[in-house]
């Protein structure tokens, strides 16, 4: 007859490591999360220009409105409140002052540009041949930042020639020194 076997005193019982599998799963979230975010991030209406690119066609020339944005002051940075959750203390710009130029007319207010390009958009005599219907469409506007124009004062300008009826956006720059 043959001898039951004892077990071994001197050895654990084996148990598995869960850490590997805690960490693929916590990836698997952020990833898709993250997936998720792009999704909605496409679904939300945004106005952006469209690019007219290069091309080797033939293209007559356009009349196009000018929006210059020039900075007369560029400013400095002051930092704001507290560091938290690790994100770093809110900045602002203190003294940032910006003139837009619509056209030959320079403004120190946007409200006054916006009035300004409201009436250009109403102007039936400033309208453009349209190639596409054979009609006529308000004509092309390009927003011209200066070097130290930050991306605020850009789209602020942008979104003024948009209120005003303007579709054909495109962006520029004007060409200059950089203030210290």
């Amino acid at each position: 007859m043959a001898k039951p076997m004892r077990a071994r005193p001197d050895l654990e019982p084996a148990t598995g490591d869960m850490t590997p599998m805690i960490d693929v799963v916590f990836l698997m979230i952020v990833f898709f999360v993250c997936i998720d975010f792009r999704v909605l991030e496409a679904k939300l209406p945004a106005y952006l220009p469209r690019d007219v690119g290069g091309s080797g066609a033939r293209v007559e020339p356009q009349e196009q409105l000018i929006v210059q944005v020039h900075v007369t002051e560029p400013g400095r940075a002051h930092t704001t409140g507290v560091a938290r959750d690790g994100r770093p203390p809110r900045q602002t710009l203190v003294g940032h002052r910006v003139e837009w130029a619509v056209g030959p007319r320079r403004f120190v207010d946007l409200d006054a540009a916006r009035q300004e390009l409201a009436r250009l958009a109403a102007d039936p005599k400033l309208l453009v041949p349209d190639p596409s219907t054979g009609g006529r469409k308000r004509m092309r506007v390009v927003v011209e930042g200066a070097v130290d124009a930050r991306y605020d004062d850009i789209s602020r300008a942008a979104d003024a020639c948009h209120s005003a009826g303007f579709d054909d956006l495109t962006f520029g720059f004007v060409p200059g020194p950089r203030r210290g």
